[in-house]
């Protein structure tokens, strides 16, 4: 399998506007791509349709060689293709482990029955997804507000739950929307010390951002601007594109 994502051909039209035209582009097995562009580029738009929220007017999305093009985001989900969102979807009413626990038993679908209807191995299967949750909060440095409610947290450790509730989902392609928005520059350095160990432990990554120092990270940009790719390459090459710094950067 040469890409684990491919989006081929992929337009979009809403009202009269066209938001997306013949936009392609891959992603390969355990790497980190890049997406970047202007505000109204149409990278939310793309997000949305490869997530599954959102159908094209043309254009294909294959995913590990299938065609999902008419596949809805649970159906993606559930095959390992998972996205979070600019403002961090939590359960904000929940504590953290709350959260996390809750992401487990969406992962493993039939569990969460199980436990309602108390049927035999509901016990030991809550108490390992407990354990498990526990392990994958420490991971993500968010032990110390193991039993606080997620609302209360600030924007950083909110971002920090929404991934390690992804991370439970055991994701093969994970797909991150403005990850750093409303992070700090410290921050900003741990999700990027925390995108790549995803990365190292086997996980596809695909990032749209607008923070240049998080985006070195990716292996491979792509440049969307006016609903197409006017560039693609190593950071470095892309950065220094003209047409990137004139519809980008600005300059």
């Amino acid at each position: 399998m040469s890409a684990l994502l491919s989006v081929a051909g992929v337009g979009h039209h809403f009202r009269g506007l066209t938001v997306l035209k013949d936009v392609s582009f891959e992603v390969p097995p355990r790497s980190i791509t890049g997406l970047i562009g202007p505000n109204g580029a149409g990278k939310s738009t793309l997000f949305n349709i490869v997530s599954g929220f959102l159908r094209p007017s043309a254009g294909t999305i294959r995913y590990e060689d299938r065609d999902v093009t008419g596949w809805d985001v649970t159906r993606r989900s559930h095959q390992g293709l998972v996205r979070t969102f600019q403002t961090p979807q939590v359960f904000k009413n929940l504590t953290v482990e709350e959260n996390l626990v809750a992401a487990g038993w969406s992962a493993t679908r039939g569990g969460f029955v199980q436990s309602l209807l108390h049927l035999p191995g509901a016990r030991r299967a809550r108490a390992r997804m407990q354990e498990l949750a526990r392990q994958t909060a420490a991971s993500f440095g968010l032990e110390p507000v193991w039993a606080q409610r997620a609302g209360d947290l600030p924007a950083g450790r909110q971002r920090l739950v929404e991934l390690a509730r992804a991370a439970l989902l055991s994701p093969r392609l994970l797909c991150l929307d403005e990850p750093s928005s409303g992070l700090n520059q410290e921050e900003v350095a741990a999700l990027r010390l925390l995108l790549e160990r995803l990365n190292r432990d086997g996980v596809t990554i695909l990032l749209v951002s607008h923070d240049m120092e998080l985006m070195e990270v990716a292996s491979s940009v792509h440049v969307l601007c006016f609903g197409e790719i006017i560039a693609a390459g190593d950071f470095r090459t892309v950065k220094q594109d003209p047409r990137v710094r004139e519809a980008y950067l600005g300059v």
